[in-house]
């Protein structure tokens, strides 16, 4: 599915924040695990959560749907095991790292394949880590095979700069894994976190279903985690919050608007700890409109560079590496230079985000900067409408969905399938705000 982008001068109308995808993935992991029945409200299970779904199915967890954006878990074995002998998780890289470590909990371990080890994404340090609870592995020829050989629970260590879904995984199997003479499980987390607002997403997941780990964050950003073992994971109901990651690209299309816009996004909860809320005030601090209400859960954006003139900063990107890739597209409309920087992990993302962004927006007419520090982006004033080649990225297909909208001439996006990834309803909402998009 080709998707073409014509330019929109004018936004307005309401809509509702997709499910986080995020906090989709650890509540039907977790509910996996727990005792009896649970209920997933709300939940995202399109893209890569369909993979974690399919994975969990297949190792024996019944998933149902009992109404639309209901569904009924529960894992009735106790003991799972992989019915299939290759699992293919694609370039699901939460996926992957969270099944790596659940295969200490399955008989026989797991043996997954995917996209995700063509493209050599870092999984190596969670493996690693997992030695210390017993586990063995193998990767050949873009395949993993992990196995449980000995009940023991170590102090383990995981680097904290590289990806937070290692701490994530960890956390997840640490309540309820055997651990023989043990009670309790240690991770030292030996670099500083670069994405910590996704482990307060785990922890707050792992809390609603009954554990209680403790954590320690250091002075250097570094942490300790203490979880006392065994734990009962409980059976709930759980409801997924919005999105800010996918809403991001809402706000950005109104802000960027030549026209007077205007669009109320619902279905969002300020008090989870979702890292991506900092987006609005970075844009806030930009210069733009963007009223909150707390209450009711929405957010209100009113958006005309021609009057509410955007103005560059420095942001700092640590800990919303999904974001970097429309702050990279709002940098091109700022009126000075935006200065992007602690952004080296986001070589390691679905792809590599930071040669994509730079290809593509100087394909559409946009001056950057990169010494490996930092990425500069300087103000165009016109952008030109282009062919935009995303690898497979959904958060940078979205992006520039975004910027094309105010391209000079009609831009393309080939297979848009990708916004399945986090966001199912992109296009429809896009156009339900009056974006001039049609499909091919």
């Amino acid at each position: 599915m080709n998707l073409n982008i014509n330019p929109t001068n004018l936004l307005q109308g309401e809509i509702k924040a997709p499910p986080s995808k995020s906090y989709s993935h650890r509540a039907f992991l977790v509910a996996s695990l727990a005792n009896g029945q649970s209920i997933i409200k709300n939940p995202l299970t399109s893209g890569d959560v369909k993979i974690t779904l399919d994975g969990l199915r297949s190792f024996g967890v019944k998933i149902d749907k009992l109404e639309e954006n209901y569904y009924k878990v529960e894992n009735k074995t106790k003991l799972l095991k992989q019915k299939e002998f290759l699992l293919d998780c694609k370039n699901s890289g939460s996926s992957i790292r969270f099944f790596s470590a659940l295969s200490l909990l399955i008989d026989g371990g797991v043996t997954i394949t995917g996209e995700f080890f063509v493209r050599n994404r870092p999984i190596l340090p969670l493996l690693n880590s997992l030695k210390n609870f017993g586990a063995i592995y193998d990767i050949s020829n873009n395949t993993l095979h992990i196995e449980r050989k000995e009940e023991k629970c170590n102090i383990t260590h995981i680097p904290g700069h590289i990806s937070s879904q290692f701490i994530s995984a960890l956390l997840m199997i640490s309540p309820i894994i055997p651990c023989g003479n043990s009670n309790y499980v240690e991770i030292n987390v030996e670099t500083p976190l670069s994405s910590h607002p996704y482990i307060e997403i785990t922890l707050d997941v792992l809390n609603s279903f009954g554990v209680q780990v403790e954590e320690i964050l250091n002075e250097d950003n570094t942490a300790n985690y203490h979880i006392s073992n065994p734990q009962r994971m409980q059976a709930t109901e759980f409801t997924v919050p919005g999105d800010f990651s996918s809403i991001a690209f809402i706000i950005a299309a109104v802000l960027t608007s030549p026209a007077d816009s205007h669009v109320i996004i619902k279905n969002l909860d300020f008090e989870k700890p979702q890292g991506d809320k900092r987006f609005i005030k970075i844009l806030q601090e930009m210069g733009a409109d963007i009223e909150i209400n707390g209450t009711q859960g929405s957010l209100t954006v009113r958006g005309s560079l021609n009057k509410n003139v955007l103005k560059g900063i420095e942001i700092d990107c640590n800990g919303i590496p999904d974001l970097f890739p429309i702050l990279c597209i709002i940098g091109a409309f700022a009126t000075s230079k935006t200065i992007l920087y602690n952004i080296s992990t986001l070589k390691y993302k679905e792809s590599d985000r930071i040669k994509v962004m730079m290809r593509e927006l100087k394909k559409m007419g946009v001056k950057v900067e990169y010494n490996e520090e930092n990425l500069v982006i300087h103000h165009c004033n016109n952008l030109e409408g282009t062919t935009i080649d995303h690898e497979n990225d959904h958060r940078i297909a979205m992006a520039f969905t975004i910027a094309a909208l105010h391209a000079r001439s009609r831009s393309r996006i080939k297979n848009a399938e990708i916004f399945q990834d986090s966001y199912p309803d992109f296009i429809q909402d896009m156009i339900g705000l009056g974006a001039k998009l049609d499909i091919e």
